[in-house]
C-alpha cells in the first residue's frame, strides 16, 4: 500500500497550502507568451479553460499531482490542432477519472493500520491499467473478499492544472509517453520543474516553453 500513502501524504500537503488560497506558478519562459487561463467557477472538475496568450503559441494542459505524476487533459487526440494565436481562446478539457473521495480513502487507511479490514474499500477504477496496483484482499481464513485499485494520478482529488505554450508545436504522443506512468517528486515546486523538462525534452532545440499553473481541488 506504499502507493496509497503517497497519495495521503500528497493529498495532505496540496490541501494545507490551499488553506491560504489556490497557488500559482509562472514557468519557464514566461514573459515570451505569458501564458494565462481561468475555469469555469462552477466546474470543480472543469471541462474547458479560457487561455490568454500575448504571443502565438501552441498549447497543451496537465494535471499534475506531486508525489504522483502528471495526465494529460488537452489535447485529447492528434487530430485537434493547438496552436492559438494572441487573445483569447476556449479549449476543451477531458478528465479520463474522477476524483476518489479524500474521507474514503483515509477510512481506509484506518483500516489497515488497525488490521480491522473486513472488505476491500470501495474505490474508482483506473482508466491507466499500466499505473495501478492490483491487491487481493483475503480475510484471517484466506477467504477473498475483492480486487482493491489503486487510483491514478488523474484521480486525485487536488493537483495543478498546468498550462505550456511553446513557440513549436507540441507532439501529442511524444508527451503523452513522456508523462505516462512516471513519478514525479513530491515538492511542488520540484514536481512542476519536472514535468517542464518532460515538456520541454519533447520540443526542438531553441524552442521556448511557458507555463501558468494553478491549484486545483477537485474535492
Amino acid at each position: 500500500m506504499l502507493q496509497l500513502r503517497q497519495i495521503l501524504v500528497a493529498t495532505v500537503a496540496l490541501t494545507s497550502a490551499c488553506a491560504s488560497g489556490p497557488q500559482i506558478r509562472r514557468l519557464g519562459d514566461y514573459p515570451t507568451s505569458q501564458p494565462l487561463f481561468t475555469t469555469p467557477q462552477n466546474q470543480k472538475t472543469p471541462s474547458q479553460m479560457t487561455v490568454n496568450l500575448t504571443r502565438p503559441a501552441y498549447v497543451a494542459a496537465l494535471f499534475v499531482v506531486p508525489g504522483r505524476g502528471a495526465v494529460m487533459v488537452y489535447p485529447t487526440d492528434s487530430a485537434m490542432d493547438t496552436h492559438l494565436d494572441v487573445g483569447a481562446h476556449t479549449i476543451p478539457l477531458r478528465f479520463s477519472e474522477s476524483p476518489f473521495n479524500r474521507d474514503s480513502m483515509i477510512a481506509a487507511m484506518r483500516r489497515e493500520q488497525g488490521g480491522r479490514t473486513n472488505a476491500p474499500p470501495r474505490m474508482p477504477r483506473d482508466t491507466m491499467r499500466r499505473d495501478t496496483t492490483t491487491r487481493i484482499v483475503r480475510g484471517d481464513s484466506g477467504t477473498r473478499f475483492g480486487v482493491l485499485r489503486e487510483p491514478g494520478p488523474g484521480a486525485s482529488p487536488i493537483g495543478y492544472l498546468v498550462l505550456v505554450a511553446s513557440s513549436a508545436p507540441i507532439p501529442f504522443d511524444g508527451l503523452r509517453h513522456r508523462v505516462n506512468g512516471v513519478t514525479i517528486p513530491i515538492d511542488d515546486d520540484e514536481a512542476l520543474s519536472t514535468v517542464m523538462k518532460l515538456v520541454k525534452s519533447t520540443l526542438p532545440d531553441g524552442a521556448t516553453l511557458a507555463a501558468y499553473a494553478k491549484e486545483l481541488d477537485r474535492g
